[in-house]
């Protein structure tokens, strides 16, 4: 491979690449396709290696990545062993030191090279001890066999399919569609699946035989077949580390802190998305404590000024208070609010994002208000957009399973006394609260099943939510499946393990998701990092005993305890949720019009008739909330399931070239 020299600020972007397992010559038609669309992902920059029946082409742009930027070659220490990453560690002290590199050494290596090294030294292990966001395909010549891998929460994409004798690979669905050799059609079950929230093959895209790489997995593939396994797991076995509670908090903060410093090092101008409640306010808060950035901006997404919708007693619906004593509490902070008072492109036509992503999204009304503050964020050049989407389930857990602790554990009085305390915070009683905290999570599943009939409910339904066409479920015994899988229409807790419970939910759950957030690069022009998903911090948030998470009947009290040296009370003391999206029938009342053409063209679409219950949207339609007050109220029915049911409508007419 021919030697590559890089500027001290450039980084890996991302990757494709084919391999024949019979090693033939790869057709110079697709190098040449795969390089053309890894190269425009990457301002027009990439470098490759081609050898027996292997193509791989690295993407590299000419901003950001400081000292760990530089991909290097994409082959190790062995020649035979052609390498290629997308990739951002947060350990390369203790990697480096690990290899045995001196400083200045370390220095000059770039992260996809730590990485092969890593690898070609522990295998497995090696990866487990990557931290950070990553993906990997790594082809060993000498077994013809190929190995993907990617970073336990999954910040990094990587898809593959597998034909006859060769394999196709990439961190962008747009390269696996620029290749003859792949169809491009879609997988109905997963779309399916996907309509109701349900548990389908999580390897499954909504393209028929085209795979995501899991997190925390290594797929290896050769011309016997293809093999998965994690790399690792946490471990719910670990003795609480700690007899004193003083002793949690501060070891959570300095892990937080470390979490932060490890998404901002190489991005002097920090961006956050910063709302009023303590995930991303303790982002902001930590970000200026630290003292390590230039500049730090908080974008928040607040309403137009004179909104006014009742949300409920359990919400709010505006944050600029919370956020404004924030900054006042922290001077670094620059705040800028963004009140969206216009329908965003992709409202206005959502095929423009389905052509960035070759995906739908789960939240189609919330899609245009987020996108207002990403353009935001792109303006003023940006590289990567600091978010705490995984804090719900690490840091700041609400401790739904403390009842249920503090019963096995044999703690009766401290039961009873959190019992009374849990039903007097949610103004519940104590039977209800009993009910929801202890009798649900431990029901057997007919038990579950009964109790939901006794509350009017179908527990085998997903129609409160979801407009997947009932014909379709019953054609295809999709119930019968869910209650197989045990799962709950309902979503209500389940079990008596609050870690495994959590670990589900950061690991292995919404892969799209992870997917989306891991394409934010090609999508909006920066990167997305959430300090609440540093590895290093969730091994410990699993390992605090849950009664700590709510005390006094106060959920998340944990992480009211450990932001305390950092956030103002207006965050700390607020016991209710912030709504970010509170104008959402708004977007979705400035569409009606299109919205009735979308329903009307989706019976042209044998496949959109047969997933979608085109009858009932119709039937919406004519009930169109008269106003946003009324639109609350009915919430589940237009937020989600019209408006995923047009939105999903709209994908399938697009991926079969019906939008005209």
């Amino acid at each position: 491979m021919p030697k590559v020299t890089l500027g001290a600020q450039a980084a890996t972007q991302g990757f494709a690449g084919t391999v024949a397992f019979d090693s033939r010559p790869i057709d110079r038609r697709i190098e040449t396709i795969l390089t053309d669309v890894v190269a425009r992902l990457s301002n027009g920059r990439a470098i490759t290696h081609r050898g027996d029946g292997i193509f791989l082409v690295q993407g590299i742009s000419s901003v950001g990545g400081g000292e760990y930027g530089n991909p290097g070659p994409l082959t190790g220490g062995n020649v035979r062993m052609p390498f290629a990453a997308f990739t951002r560690l947060d350990n390369r002290d203790e990697l480096g030191a690990a290899l045995g590199l001196t400083s200045r050494e370390l220095a000059r290596t770039p992260d996809s090279s730590l990485i092969l090294h890593t690898i070609e030294r522990r295998g497995d292990a090696g990866v487990a001890g990557l931290l950070g966001a990553f993906s990997f395909a790594l082809w060993e010549t000498d077994r013809n066999r190929l190995t993907l891998g990617r970073d336990c929460l999954g910040n990094r994409p990587l898809f593959y399919y597998c034909g006859q004798g060769f394999v196709v690979f990439a961190t962008t669905l747009k390269a696996l569609f620029a290749l003859p050799s792949v169809p491009r059609e879609i997988d109905e079950f997963a779309l399916a699946h996907f309509m109701a929230a349900t548990h389908g093959d999580p390897r499954d895209t909504f393209y028929r035989g085209i795979k995501r790489v899991l997190g925390r997995t290594l797929v290896t593939i050769d011309r016997t077949g293809m093999r998965e396994r994690y790399y690792w797991t946490p471990d719910f076995d670990t003795p609480p580390p700690y007899r004193r509670e003083d002793d949690y908090i501060g070891r959570a903060r300095e892990l937080f802190d470390q979490a932060v410093a490890a998404a901002i090092r190489d991005t002097p101008a920090v961006a956050i998305a910063t709302s009023g409640g303590l995930d991303s306010s303790a982002i902001a808060a930590t970000a200026a404590r630290l003292q390590l950035a230039d500049k730090i901006t908080c974008f928040s997404l607040v309403p137009p000024a004179g909104t006014q919708i009742d949300v409920g007693p359990g919400r709010y619906l505006d944050e600029r208070d919370k956020v404004a004593a924030l900054a006042r509490m922290h001077t670094a902070l620059d705040v800028r609010f963004i009140a969206p008072a216009s329908l965003h492109a992709f409202d206005e036509d959502d095929t423009r994002y389905f052509a960035r992503t070759n995906l739908s999204v789960s939240g189609p009304t919330d899609l245009g208000a987020f996108n207002h503050l990403y353009d935001a964020v792109a303006a003023e050049r940006h590289r990567s957009l600091l978010v705490g989407n995984q804090g719900n389930f690490g840091l700041t857990w609400g401790g739904n399973f403390s009842l249920i602790a503090l019963l096995r554990s044999g703690a009766w009085s401290t039961f009873a006394r959190e019992l009374r305390a849990s039903a007097r915070q949610s103004r519940c009683g104590l039977a209800r609260t009993a009910a929801r905290d202890l009798l649900m999570p431990l029901a057997p599943t007919a038990l579950r099943r009964f109790l939901h009939r006794l509350r009017g409910r179908d527990p085998d339904s997903v129609a409160h939510y979801s407009a997947l066409n009932p014909a379709f479920i019953a054609e295809f015994e999709l119930a019968r499946q869910w209650r197989t899988q045990g799962f709950d229409p309902w979503f209500g807790p389940r079990g008596w393990n609050a870690a495994r419970h959590r670990a589900k939910f950061l690991f292995d759950r919404m892969q799209l998701g992870r997917d989306i957030r891991g394409m934010a690069p090609e999508i909006h022009g920066f990167e997305s990092r959430d300090p609440h998903g540093d590895r290093r911090l969730l091994e410990f948030l699993l390992s605090v005993p849950e009664p700590m998470y709510r005390q006094h009947g106060v959920p998340r009290a944990f992480a009211r305890r450990v932001l305390a040296d950092r956030l103002p009370r207006e965050i700390l003391d607020e016991r209710r949720r912030g709504v970010q999206v509170p104008t959402w029938f708004r977007s979705l009342d400035a569409k009606r019009p299109d919205i009735a053409r979308d329903i009307e063209r989706l019976d042209a679409s044998p496949l959109a008739r047969r997933l979608i219950d085109l009858p009932r949207l119709k039937r919406l339609l004519a009930q169109w909330p008269k106003d946003e007050h009324a639109a609350e109220q009915r919430m589940m029915e237009y937020r989600l399931a019209l408006a995923r049911g047009v939105h999903v409508g709209r994908f399938v007419r697009w991926v079969e070239g019906g939008n005209a």
